[in-house]
């Protein structure tokens, strides 16, 4: 399937096993990886060392929160993964959340939007080789300049959720990078980056769509739509995605989720998680099943959906890696 993708870091993976899914994943034709950073793995780090070990596949960050790093030690990142990659880097960035930002990391979560225009106008200048002296309102700095200086402009995607967001990743970025979203409201998230690509004067076709899809490979979905459930509440009342779930129409699914972890009643907060809501989100079957829903979401509007395996079980990983590959 042209376009395929892994989302590395599977659940059950160490380090190093995930350099080897990657390495597999580039054998069988995937056309790149995708490195999270939550509370784990540095995604540079990883995506730095998938570099080593593949020579084709597209290695991107997806996404690293662009305030826990100074503008400089964000370019500089970005820069060694290409530079081990030999030119293969996609730096994604995000706004994350208020827990990963300021209370894992104390750092200020204010002004999302402007803070992502601005660190974008910092990291291109910065992958141009300039010396960089910036007065944002949220991002400022005096006298950078990368040394040795980069290959080349690395390209910038932006993670997004929400309207704003979004047009400003098509506007202002290279791509653009989206999670937990259903194929059937695809077309009217895109046509948001679309909106934002034409305000510029670019091409919107030219503006990569990359989705995180939580996939699994079995004969039985309903424990992996279950363990799915289970896990989800965080999620599903993190700010952002509380906005972004009610915007696909499962408002109520937030409101009785976040009523449940308020009560800090956990039967609750799962019943609320409608089916309705797992079948959008979780693609789960057999092979021929799920690459037909990552088909779906290409039609839809997606240019690489990215294989992303949550169950946490090692061998179903491998499995649903090798099964759905291109080359199979």
């Amino acid at each position: 399937m042209p376009g395929l993708a892994v989302s590395l870091g599977p659940s059950g993976l160490s380090f190093h096993e995930n350099l080897a899914f990657a390495k597999e994943a580039e054998e069988l034709g995937y056309d790149s990886a995708w490195v999270p950073e939550v509370g784990g793995n540095d995604a540079f780090a990883l995506g730095s060392a998938v570099g080593v070990v593949t020579d084709r596949i597209r290695i991107g960050t997806a996404v690293v929160p662009m305030n826990i790093r100074g503008p400089a030690m964000l370019a500089m990142a970005a820069s060694t993964m290409d530079a081990m990659s030999e030119g293969r880097a996609i730096c994604g960035i995000g706004v994350s959340s208020p827990q990963i930002v300021s209370d894992w990391n104390h750092a200020d979560y204010d002004k999302p939007l402007q803070r992502a225009r601005e660190t974008i106008d910092v990291l291109r200048l910065a992958f141009a080789g300039e010396k960089v002296t910036y007065d944002g309102e949220c991002v400022k700095v005096n006298g950078y300049r990368m040394l040795p200086g980069p290959r080349r402009q690395i390209p910038i995607y932006l993670g997004a959720l929400n309207k704003r967001m979004l047009r400003l990743a098509g506007e202002h970025a290279d791509g653009v990078i989206i999670n937990m979203l259903g194929e059937r409201f695809v077309p009217e998230v895109v046509a948001e980056v679309r909106k934002g690509a034409e305000r510029a004067g670019k091409d919107p076709d030219d503006i990569e769509v990359v989705m995180r899809v939580q996939c699994c490979v079995t004969d039985d979905p309903t424990p992996i739509r279950e363990a799915f459930a289970q896990s989800f509440s965080a999620y599903i009342v993190a700010p952002g995605y509380d906005t972004f779930f009610t915007w696909q129409g499962f408002g109520d699914v937030v409101e009785g989720v976040r009523a449940g972890r308020a009560a800090k009643d956990r039967a609750a907060s799962r019943a609320a998680v409608s089916d309705d809501i797992l079948d959008a989100l979780v693609v789960a079957g057999t092979a021929d099943e799920v690459r037909a829903r990552l088909k779906n979401f290409m039609n839809a509007g997606v240019t690489t959906p990215a294989v992303h395996v949550f169950w946490p079980d090692p061998k179903t990983a491998w499995e649903t890696m090798r099964s759905l590959a291109p080359k199979v």
